[in-house]
């Protein structure tokens, strides 16, 4: 196997660190969270009701125009339903809760992701067997 020389390392480097940064608003994630700085676009550490609106509209948007409209929209939560302390913003802690909240609801709504048959702990096919 050939090493890397000194350059190309270097720019293998940029590469990942550049990947690990998050998403800049208009750098939208095509799917899951959307991370909160892509939201803060005024960079003052909360989300506004203005900004958690457009970020959604500007992911719709995109979805739509790579024909992957997002499905189930119409019963998107609302902001309020982010903003726990109702301030009128959201904390990164809040929306952390409320997207691991909406993770969590949307599980439960799939086939075989609730407790019935073939959710919860040792169901389906040969589950705790």
């Amino acid at each position: 196997m050939k090493t890397l020389d000194k350059h190309s390392a270097l720019s293998l480097l940029a590469l990942l660190m550049l990947a690990a940064l998050p998403a800049a608003a208009g750098d939208l994630p095509a799917r899951g969270p959307i991370p909160f700085e892509s939201y803060d676009q005024n960079g003052d550490n909360a989300i506004s009701q203005e900004e958690f609106e457009n970020v959604r509209a500007e992911r719709m948007q995109q979805r739509a125009e790579s024909g992957y409209p997002m499905r189930g929209a119409a019963n998107a939560p609302l902001f309020g339903e982010f903003d726990g302390d109702g301030d009128g913003k959201l904390t990164r802690e809040e929306l952390r809760a409320g997207q691991l909240k909406q993770m969590q609801e949307r599980r439960g709504m799939r086939p075989g992701g609730g407790m019935g048959p073939g959710g919860g702990m040792g169901g389906g096919m040969g589950g705790g067997r």
